[in-house]
């Protein structure tokens, strides 16, 4: 029972413990909400991708929300993905989800027979500030423009807002949460805030005594029974036509006239800017400011000044910073007119604050010379100047592609180079442990893994480093090596692994012996170390000697238990006790107001989540996997 309760609360833990908004719920909702109806595209195609109780999700539909959550994936990844590593990502489950969801809701409400009255709906439309003049009246104009740019009539548009708020509705009632037991907020704060100080002895890695040479069964045991440590990743063999601005330098006029004009306009922002360690004391007024600096100006210290006003030395520092890292340029340019050790006058920031200013060290900025920049400024210039050339071979390329073209007969016709690497896995190392150079290589990598032999892939656009196009030429699929092959290494591996095993017997022969009367200092005697003591510990502490296991143990145990759990010292052991429990400090009003809000955002996490379930289990979902797998396996771009 106890350790289910520790699962649950370590669930609502992390959960708690990161960054959880109020707009949550309104994310979860988001999730489920479309932008067009349910069977707004039915009648598109022959064949039904979704079916879910009497709702049927066409190929169209589909199509339709690939290209919104790859837009979602996008905007997460901060650049547009492609639709081979959106994929790779997760994609085709998030579609699924998104639609299944929405298909879901939109038959429950049917069997409610809920709805959306034309007043209410009407009243939203015309409190939508898009649609609003400049007057915040309803503009019957701006609505009418808004329809025209999504392509939908207002019969659509209308029919399409009904849904969508209701499904908010529904969605938004599930979640709902009355209040959050006081039970719970304190059981999550003895969860998170108990800590645990330990008594220990290290235990070395030289109990486990003499190992013997291991025997062929002894070996070919070990190797059966971890054969993912002897397993060959997937190799990949790999064609790859890159256009990058390198391969095109030929083509790029750059002059040392225009090297130097670029110096000249940049030379402000090359190298390394001047940096100062400044201190900073805040002041409600002006008036205080000025007294305080004329307190300074007779002999008070600095720091004297900053603790009138309840300020530590931590709470003055702003750190060492550039001129362009200080946000208020009124305090920049205060902070480097001073020289070192000197406090300025009380300076108003463009925001109404008022500050006294010290620089306690300077660390002075270097600008490059001219030749010192040559190499740089030409790489900048040729990045920006490639682009046109780039584009051309891009157009060339894919039309040469279209007549039925090989990459590598394309590379010799424009006299490109073509580059063939013969086994390559997804980390960019060959066979024998060599790393691969490629261009763009994370985001070929990727995109090479997520396609297959024969497939004419879309080239990737990587930005000002250029274009890349690439075809999977042979798969050697993941394989467990022979055991003839890695003996050696299974004879090593067996040895660690049997030394661990008598480290580990030793160590809890030892807390037996605790256990039996036995104390730590006699332990400690035996073994010639000390007895040692951990710093106060939470759940998620690490420290040295005592690992994440450890601490999870020690959480297990009660006050003056015994345990042990690896060291992290040359394979060696620790041999520990619970030697207090102290209970955590009572929450102030806010931190459990904080608690509340955030435990009843995962309490309507997991009712939604509840519900959604239910609601496919009840009404059954039924996937075309046949024509769905036609569908995306096209490979065509929303």
């Amino acid at each position: 029972m106890e350790g289910c309760k520790g699962v649950a609360l370590d669930r609502l833990r992390k959960g708690a413990g990161g960054i959880i908004g109020i707009g949550f719920v309104l994310v979860l909702i988001a999730s489920f909400i479309i932008w067009f109806p349910a069977g707004w595209f039915q009648g598109y195609g022959t064949q039904d991708i979704i079916t879910v109780g009497g709702v049927k999700i066409g190929p169209q539909e589909y199509m339709r929300a690939q290209q919104d959550v790859l837009r979602s994936m996008s905007a997460q990844a901060g650049r547009s993905l492609s639709l081979q590593e959106a994929r790779a990502l997760g994609l085709d489950g998030q579609v699924l989800a998104r639609l299944v969801g929405g298909a879901t809701l939109d038959t429950h409400a049917k069997a409610l027979h809920l709805g959306i009255s034309d007043s209410a709906l009407l009243e939203t439309i015309m409190k939508d500030p898009a649609f609003k003049d400049a007057t915040g009246n309803f503009s019957a104009a701006a609505f009418q423009q808004a329809l025209y740019s999504l392509g939908m009539t207002e019969h659509g548009y209308l029919a399409l807002q009904r849904e969508h708020n209701l499904r908010r509705q529904i969605l938004t009632t599930i979640g709902a949460v009355v209040n959050t037991p006081e039970m719970l907020v304190d059981a999550l704060n003895s969860f998170n805030g108990e800590t645990r100080i330990l008594r220990y002895v290290l235990v070395p890695s030289s109990m486990a005594g003499t190992i013997p040479e291991p025997s062929e069964a002894d070996l070919k045991g070990f190797y059966e029974n971890h054969q993912s440590k002897y397993t060959q990743p997937e190799f990949r063999k790999i064609g790859v036509l890159a256009v990058t601005p390198e391969t095109v330098k030929d083509q790029v006029q750059i002059g040392e006239a225009d090297i130097k004009a670029t110096f000249e306009a940049k030379k402000d922002k090359l190298g390394t800017p001047e940096k100062r360690l400044i201190q900073q004391i805040p002041f409600p007024d002006l008036s205080a400011a000025n007294a305080a600096y004329q307190k300074i100006q007779s002999g008070t210290d600095f720091l004297a000044v900053a603790k009138e006003q309840g300020l530590s030395e931590a709470d003055i520092g702003l750190g060492t910073l550039s001129r362009v890292e200080l946000a208020d340029p009124a305090i920049a340019e205060a902070a480097f007119g001073l020289e070192a050790n000197k406090v300025s006058e009380p300076v108003t920031g463009k925001l109404g604050s008022v500050v006294l200013l010290r620089v306690t060290a300077i660390q002075p900025g270097k600008t490059p010379t001219l030749e010192e920049s040559k190499a740089d400024l030409e790489k900048a210039l040729l990045k920006e100047r490639a682009s046109s050339v780039i584009m051309d071979l891009h157009d060339k390329i894919e039309d040469l592609l279209a007549s039925g073209a090989t990459l590598s007969e394309i590379a010799d016709k424009l006299k490109l180079s073509y580059q063939l690497i013969d086994q390559v896995d997804r980390e960019g190392r060959k066979p024998d442990g060599s790393a691969v150079i490629l261009p763009a290589q994370k985001e070929l990598l990727n995109a090479a893994f997520a396609t297959d032999t024969g497939v004419e892939n879309d080239p990737i656009d990587a930005k000002d480093e250029g274009v890349i196009w690439y075809e999977v030429l042979g798969v050697v699929p993941e394989q467990v090596k022979p055991f003839d092959q890695v003996k050696d290494q299974v004879a090593t591996d067996w040895r660690a692994e049997e030394a661990r095993i008598r480290v580990a017997k030793y160590a809890q022969d030892l807390v037996n012996s605790l256990k039996g009367g036995k104390t730590l200092e006699d332990v400690a005697k035996d073994l010639t170390v000390e007895v040692l003591t951990s710093d106060p510990l939470k759940r998620e502490s690490i420290t040295v000697n005592v690992l994440p296991v450890s601490v999870a143990q020690a959480f297990a145990l009660p006050e003056k238990g015994y345990g042990s759990g690896p060291s992290g010292v040359e394979e060696g052991r620790i041999v520990f006790q619970v030697d207090k429990v102290m209970p955590p400090e009572p929450l102030g009003a806010a931190e459990v107001e904080r608690l509340k809000s955030q435990l009843g955002l995962l309490m309507s996490q997991d009712a939604i989540d509840e519900y959604s379930r239910a609601l496919e289990n009840r009404y059954g979902v039924i996937i075309n996997q046949q024509a769905l797998a036609k569908l995306i396996g096209s490979g065509d771009e929303p």
